[in-house]
């Protein structure tokens, strides 16, 4: 329902966005599967390869829009994780140009894409907290060890609800949410943008506290009028080399976890 229709804190809530609007990140989750015709290849062209792509994301990640993650054995149709954020859209393409242009790039598939952009929730009101997640324009993740994704759609009753009906059903959701602190949700807009209305993402170091969440969220008012939420992906953060090196075949370096762990989280750069 649209923000001008009169009802109850449309004034505040038009205000905070043409003030964030200017500063709203686009959001980009690209989940790549590798040809498996590749992993025929002798073992040095595969690592060239893995090293020829991996100077490319980490050169992104350095400048603080971009973080990888492994989907090796979790899911059958993709790999990789590819999360980026940027200031434009056509940034995302760049970067992707430049992914196919490697040796390894004839031999990647995006498996799923999905593009959205940061902006405040419409539900929060005046009730604030540091780092509240629903006022960010700008992707911050904590780095947590395990990434959980879906695209997800609103039944469009919903939107046909009263605001104040909406934001007392919201207020539920999110109590449930801080009931889990370990857990951070990221959440990124798609409306016109995409074929999804969301993309959520959800860190912890912890899978059985996200499974918790999500049960306890089933039981919630606005659970009712969720059209969709799926697929849905499990990914673990891991350094490029090293996912790419996984999904290569090319075996786990007995460093990876370490390093992984004390790799900076670049797009906190960006918060």
């Amino acid at each position: 329902m649209d923000f001008l229709d009169g009802q109850p804190g449309h004034v505040d809530r038009l205000a905070t966005l043409l003030a964030m609007a200017d500063a709203r990140q686009v959001v980009k989750y690209t989940f790549v599967k590798i040809d498996p015709q590749a992993l025929a290849w002798p073992a040095d062209a595969r690592q060239a390869a893995a090293r020829e792509l991996t100077e490319l994301l980490d050169a992104r990640a350095d400048s603080g829009t971009l973080l990888t993650y492994s989907t090796v054995g979790l899911r059958g149709d993709c790999d990789l994780l590819i999360w980026q954020a940027a200031d434009r859209v056509d940034e995302i393409q760049r970067a992707e140009s430049q992914w196919r242009g490697t040796q390894l790039g004839p031999h990647l598939t995006v498996a799923h894409s999905f593009l959205a952009m940061m902006r405040p929730s419409p539900y929060l009101g005046r009730h604030k907290h540091p780092d509240q997640e629903g006022r960010r324009t700008r992707l911050k993740p904590v780095g947590g060890r395990y990434l959980f994704v879906y695209p997800m759609w609103k039944k469009r009753v919903w939107y046909r609800l009263p605001y104040e009906r909406r934001k007392a059903m919201m207020v539920e959701h999110f109590a449930i949410g801080h009931r889990y602190p370990q857990v951070k949700i990221n959440t990124a807009y798609s409306f016109g943008l995409d074929d999804q209305e969301f993309v959520v993402a959800f860190e912890c170091d912890e899978p059985a506290a996200f499974l918790d969440l999500v049960m306890e969220l089933r039981e919630s008012q606005a659970s009712r009028y969720t059209e969709r939420e799926t697929p849905i992906f499990t990914c673990v953060r891991m350094a490029a080399d090293d996912a790419l090196k996984l999904a290569l075949g090319l075996g786990t370096p007995a460093s990876v976890e370490e390093r992984e762990l004390a790799r900076p989280v670049s797009l906190l750069a960006g918060g």
